[in-house]
Order: C-alpha cells, then sequence, then structure tokens
C-alpha cells in the first residue's frame, strides 16, 4: 500500500492546541460559559483572579495582564523609565520581539551572545557589553531553560543597572537554587497558543514585587487610568477576560505538563546520547522545546 507522505505531514500538528482542548473540554467550556454570562469581558473578575492565582503561582506580590508578551515587554521598560538614549543588553539568539520591544521603548539594542551549553545569555558577554549608557539587562530564559540570574543579578548590582526577565518560553521553569522573578524588578510572559501556558488567541502579563512598577503598567495599558474618565498617557492593551478564564484552566495543568515535557526530553536525550554529531539540549525543569543543533 502506497502511503502519501504529503498527507502524513499534514496530519502531525506540532503543537496540538485541538487534542488539549478536548482533553480540557469541560473545564474550558465552563470557564468561557462562565464569564460570557457574566457579562463582565473587559477588566473583570476573571482576569482579577487569574492575575492573583498566577501570581502566587509566581510567588510574586503582583501580576498584571496585558495585550501580549511583546507589551508586557515594552511597558515594563516604559514604567521602569526607560527611553532615548539608554542602552538595554539582551540575548543575540532570542527572538525578534525581545529587540522590538526595547526599540518601541525608545532605548537602544545591544546583544550579547549566548553560553553554548544552555544557549542562554553569557553574563562574561553582558560585563563587556557595559558602558555609560547602560541601563538595563533583559536576560531570556530560552527552550524551558533558565538564564544564570544570580551571575546576572551580581553584574546588576555593581553597575546599578534594571533587570527585567524575559520569560516567554519559561513560564514554569526555575533555576537551580533560584525562582524566576526572584532577582529581577519585573518578569514578561506570553500566552500566545503554542507557550506551555497558551491561550485561544494571544495575551501576556507581568509580575513583580514592586508595587510601583504594578501601579505604572495598569495606568499604561488601559489609556492612562485608575479611574473611571481619568486618564493620562497610555495605551491599550488589556488581557481580555475570556482568555483570563482560559488560562485560569490551563495554569491548573502547568505542573504536570512540564514535568511530562521533562521527562518526554529525558527520553530522547537518553535515546540520542550516542549521536556524536548533534549538540543536545542541557534540561533544566520547565521544558518548552527539545531543540538539537548539528
Amino acid at each position: 500500500m502506497k502511503v502519501d507522505a504529503r498527507k502524513e505531514r499534514l496530519d502531525v500538528g506540532f503543537y496540538g492546541h485541538t487534542r488539549q482542548y478536548s482533553n480540557l473540554k469541560a473545564e474550558l467550556d465552563a470557564a468561557i460559559h462562565a464569564v460570557l454570562e457574566s457579562g463582565q469581558y473587559v477588566q473583570g473578575p476573571a482576569l482579577k483572579r487569574f492575575e492573583e492565582e498566577l501570581a502566587a503561582h509566581a510567588g510574586a506580590n503582583y501580576c498584571v495582564g496585558v495585550g501580549n508578551g511583546t507589551d508586557a515587554l515594552w511597558l515594563t521598560f516604559m514604567a521602569l523609565g526607560l527611553g532615548e538614549g539608554d542602552e538595554v543588553i539582551t540575548n543575540a539568539n532570542t527572538f525578534f520581539a525581545t529587540a522590538e520591544a526595547i526599540w518601541i521603548a525608545g532605548c537602544t539594542v545591544v546583544l550579547a551572545d549566548c553560553d553554548p551549553r544552555t544557549k542562554c545569555i553569557d553574563p562574561e558577554t553582558v560585563r563587556r557589553a557595559i558602558n555609560k549608557r547602560t541601563r538595563a539587562i533583559v536576560p531570556v530564559h530560552l527552550y524551558g531553560q533558565c538564564a544564570p540570574m544570580r551571575e546576572i543579578r551580581k553584574i546588576a548590582d555593581e553597575y546599578g543597572l534594571l533587570v527585567v526577565e524575559d520569560n516567554a518560553q519559561a513560564i514554569d521553569a526555575h533555576g537551580d537554587s533560584f525562582r524566576i522573578g526572584e532577582l529581577s524588578d519585573a518578569v514578561c510572559t506570553s500566552f500566545i497558543t503554542q507557550k506551555n501556558l497558551g491561550t485561544f488567541g494571544d495575551g501576556g502579563a507581568i509580575w513583580t514585587n514592586h508595587q510601583y512598577i504594578n501601579d505604572r503598567v495598569r495606568k499604561l495599558r488601559n489609556h492612562g487610568s485608575n479611574k473611571r474618565d481619568v486618564h493620562s498617557f497610555g495605551f491599550n492593551s488589556r488581557l481580555d477576560d475570556l482568555h483570563a478564564g482560559i488560562l485560569s484552566v490551563k495554569l491548573r495543568h502547568i505542573k504536570e505538563w512540564s514535568d511530562r515535557r521533562i521527562e518526554i526530553a529525558r527520553q530522547y536525550s537518553q535515546g540520542l546520547a550516542d549521536c556524536v554529531f548533534l549538540d543536545l539540549p542541557y534540561v533544566r525543569p520547565g521544558y518548552r522545546q527539545y531543540s538539537t543543533c548539528t
């Protein structure tokens, strides 16, 4: 029997969102219907509940839901007062959105190289990139691997720099001796569909232990307003309640999903251990993608 290879490729999905929906259908449908029946779709109770849940999960004092992960970054940069004339150091091998957000805030992007083992930012290249215009470091946790935050924090303290973590790819990860958010001013993440914690659309969030960042981002995301009909400088970037309701359901399952990914990654590494032409990933908790290099 002949097999149509093209058809076989088309039948194998990369992310499996429809299967995830099928597995959680009862929970997700109940959450979606609850929001629809509430009549409160923007900055309503579902968003407030999810922000509290994610803050608790992350061990942070505050969490703010926004329109997407890119907005999470540049709104945080603006809340921190970064702008024209400031340089911000980040990974050379990150997704474009990290650098894009720095540019949107009016800053200059400075790219630092990565550690060949973890593919995360190399502290020594960060140190070499610092000059009198440097204001912040944005380490990116890539493929579920954590950046070396203790070393980054040490450099930031030495030079008086801000630290904002780009956590779009490592929502449930943690370092060997630290939690994401413990050693920075703020953490930004994305909920676009393909993320480990992804909604059926787009979304993002910031979590922080600093009230002033929380307060400023909340105003910036809502047309500069924290009181009805009173506005100042701001934008329109709000995580809507429908997505927040979906994310609340998925957050309850994130640990089991992360544990399963880690176990599968270990099986891959064991099976590929003798392939000398492959550079295998360095596995840490919070795995997102299993990416090899030749």
